[in-house]
């Protein structure tokens, strides 16, 4: 079936009349009647009946049976060809390890995804973020399940690429009414009130180097929520990531302390595939775009500073 002949035959039934139905569609009479000829040829049934030069009509059964097939097909045909004119919603599968998506891309997820609420035209992204585990970011970018990880590890596969993205440096949080002040010493810090925290080896060699002996005195956590819940006990200290401490002293009464001996920097990637799906191109541009204006802006470089 063609529309033409769709729209003919639902002007022959409202007019019941084929003089006037070719009138109104701006074509001949005998171009309506071909029109309705083909169509009843096509279904291989008769809908209207009619006598030989007679111009007026009337429904068969099948006539009046196929009357709300035809708005329905007209219809679809009318949000089909809507479709194809409209250029697609872009789609973005972004992960990362939970305290980067917490602390650091927090507000950056918030304004893609505001400007998509508000965005008529089809050019913002919709945006879905998940937490997993460094290597599971790496399994899902050679998957291509996700478009782009940010992890604190740089791992070597075949098809990820890791691209550095800033670094900061490891701070010790404690409660307001610790003992600890401005400046510690690795040494200052008991580790049977150590709350363990980081995601990357090379903190942990160097925590060893300063606490070979004391390796099963300390607790641990392994996300950014369960260090909120766990830091109202008053003797607790840990060593994080100064953007973890910079979101943790909204919230809460805590004392930020530089470390006099400097613990490894906390490096940041951002992970791609080598090989992005060409679907995901223009989308992939566009969140890099605002990546990098976004790391630009006061919110993002007061908190990893």
């Amino acid at each position: 079936m063609k529309i033409e002949q769709i729209e003919t035959f639902l002007m022959i039934t409202e007019t019941k009349n084929l003089s006037l139905a070719s009138k109104n569609l701006f074509i001949s009479q005998s171009a309506v009647s071909h029109r309705l000829r083909s169509l009843e040829e096509y279904l291989d049934c008769e809908l209207f009946i009619r006598g030989r030069g007679e111009k007026l009509v009337t429904l068969t059964q099948k006539g009046e049976e196929f009357i709300e097939i035809a708005i329905r097909w007209k219809a679809l045909w009318n949000e089909t060809k809507q479709w194809a004119l409209q250029e697609s919603k872009m789609s973005l599968n972004v992960a990362s390890i939970d305290s980067l998506n917490t602390c650091v891309f927090s507000n950056l997820y918030k304004e893609l995804i505001d400007s998509s609420s508000q965005d008529e035209d089809n050019h913002s992204i919709i945006l879905n973020v998940s937490s997993h585990w460094s290597r599971t970011i790496y399994d899902l970018i050679e998957s291509h399940d996700i478009d782009i990880g940010f992890t604190l590890n740089s791992l070597k596969y075949p098809n990820a690429i890791a691209k550095p993205l800033f670094k900061s440096r490891g701070v010790v949080i404690s409660s307001t009414s610790s003992k600890y002040t401005e400046s510690v010493h690795p040494h200052d810090l008991d580790t049977a009130d150590e709350i363990l925290f980081s995601s990357i080896p090379e903190y942990h060699m160097w925590h060893n180097f300063w606490w070979e002996n004391n390796q099963n005195e300390y607790s641990s956590v392994d996300t950014v929520s369960l260090l909120f819940t766990v830091f109202d006990l008053e003797k607790k200290w840990a060593i994080v990531p100064v953007w973890i401490a910079r979101v943790f002293e909204k919230f809460y009464p805590i004392k930020i302390s530089e470390l006099s001996v400097s613990a490894p920097e906390y490096a940041c990637y951002q992970v791609t595939n080598r090989h992005p799906k060409p679907s995901k191109l223009k989308a992939i541009e566009k969140f890099i775009t605002a990546l990098e204006d976004y790391m630009k802006k006061e919110v993002f470089i007061n908190s990893v500073q």
